[in-house]
């Protein structure tokens, strides 16, 4: 939920797979095949970057790029053209280049990658050891749960694919719903290179609980479309989820939990006030203040970070206020793109009505327009089941200790016969240990998940199931 500094990050992480027609010329020798890695610096941090150059069976260059550091490999290049000691080597998917010259000892060679408005040096150096992110938490074949497929009908009709893990022996077993974060999710809610939900299901499931995730709309295998969808439309897609999780067999359906991440955390609480079923909630980075808020404090968290002066954040406030105004107070679409047309103009100077469309389309898709509205306070205030919310310190997706009072406020005057909410030192928005807490850190740690979370909330899940 960032631009310069992340374009590589959110390029690498949501444009894997893209194909391309491949283009270059032939040459004789084959010193530029095999695997090149290089170290991009950004404010984010450093990444690796690697290419691996091969023939084609005509004869032309072509191959792929990884970003390990990012969880992101194969992305297909769409041009590879050596000329004597210079190679150019184009990533159409994400819209980079770079562009160099090899050294004396052929084993190295000094560039520039180009990317959007950055333009960053990149010395690539031969490799026959490509590099890995160690991912220490991914569970090991042969599981000591089972494993099945599941299908869920959703109230429209649309099927929905997840998985179930259950303990071997016959149950029935305490359940529990994970439901993922803002974006298109998959089942596993991968990110830069992690599966947080199969790393929460594995624990869980070692603690006795069958445990349900699945693919979003139009993610994976599940059927519908991945865009145009409310907070409120995905969370009867979680009730259908829940009501498979209940009758399956094998699970005790007086004993359900839900679990939800960042606005899974939001779907979890509409889902709990719901359902009768629903015996215990689990809330993970997720906001406790109105949608505008959160994104006027992301506001604030990014320019803190770039170290924008305060008449720059004026501006930008100032802007980013018209814009929520327009939104808030147009319930007319024609007449709010009109206003938002008007702002871009006067504020941002954006010209050209393909650029200028864009932008209105973006503002104006229904799950940003319903969560700058939307104050989760009066729902939250709505629990009466017992409730578990965790924070990270260094969560830069929302201001944790800002979110944290005001969860614990709306719980408080809630029924809830038992509230605990923790602010974790040193953890990010995914509940890593992390040093900066900024999205282009995720990819770089090893550990998907903090140990020590996941013992919370497993130990707390299982004193509400006893």
């Amino acid at each position: 939920m960032s631009r310069t500094s992340r374009l590589l990050v959110a390029c690498l992480c949501t444009l894997l797979g893209a194909t391309a027609m491949v283009h270059g010329q032939p040459v004789a020798d084959t010193t530029i095949t095999g695997s090149w890695v290089g170290t991009l610096t950004v404010p984010d941090g450093d990444f690796r970057v690697v290419f691996h150059l091969r023939r084609a069976q005509d004869g032309a260059l072509t191959g792929t790029m990884d970003s390990p550091d990012q969880g992101a490999t194969g992305i297909r290049l769409s041009e590879v053209v050596r000329d004597a000691d210079t190679l150019r080597i184009g990533v159409r998917a994400i819209a980079g280049q770079f562009a160099g010259v090899m050294q004396d000892d052929r084993q190295s060679i000094d560039g520039q990658w180009a990317q959007g408005p950055a333009r960053l040096s990149l010395t690539l150096r031969r490799t026959d050891a490509v590099p890995g992110i160690e991912r220490p938490q991914e569970p090991d074949e042969p599981l000591p749960y089972r494993e099945r497929m599941v299908n869920i009908q959703t109230r429209d009709g649309t099927q929905l694919a997840g998985t179930i893990t259950l303990p071997q022996d016959g149950g029935p077993h305490p359940a529990v719903l994970l439901v993922a974060g803002a974006g298109a999710q998959d089942r596993d809610a991968s990110v830069a290179g992690h599966r947080p939900f199969r790393i929460w299901a594995d624990a869980l499931t070692r603690a006795g609980f069958a445990v349900l995730r699945y693919d979003e709309r139009g993610v994976g295998a599940s059927g519908g479309t991945p865009t145009g969808h409310t907070t409120a439309e995905l969370s009867v897609d979680a009730e259908a989820a829940l009501d498979a999780l209940a009758g399956h067999p094998g699970v005790d359906a007086s004993r359900l939990a839900v679990i939800g991440h960042s606005e899974g955390g939001t779907i979890a609480t509409m889902v709990t006030n719901r359902d009768d079923r629903v015996g215990a909630l689990v809330l993970l980075a997720t906001p406790a203040l109105s949608g505008d808020e959160i994104l006027s404090d992301q506001l604030d968290i990014r320019a803190d970070a770039n170290g924008v002066d305060e008449r720059t954040r004026a501006m930008q406030r100032g802007t980013q206020d018209r814009i929520f105004e327009a939104i808030r107070s147009n319930p007319d679409s024609s007449r709010m793109a009109s206003e938002l047309r008007r702002i871009m103009i006067d504020t941002r100077g954006i010209q050209g009505e393909d650029l200028i469309q864009q932008e209105i389309q973006r503002l104006t898709a229904p799950w940003l327009r319903a969560f700058i509205r939307y104050n989760p306070a009066p729902a939250l205030r709505s629990v009466d089941e017992p409730v578990l919310a965790v924070y990270g310190t260094k969560d830069t997706q929302l201001k944790p200790a800002k979110n944290r009072e005001a969860l614990r406020e709306a719980l408080t005057r809630s029924a809830s016969p038992d509230v605990t909410v923790r602010e974790m030192e040193g953890l990010n928005h995914l509940l890593q240990p992390a040093t900066s807490g900024r999205p282009g850190e995720y990819g770089r740690i090893k550990w998907t998940v903090s140990p020590e979370v996941l013992s919370l909330v497993t130990d707390w899940l299982q004193n509400q199931s006893k």
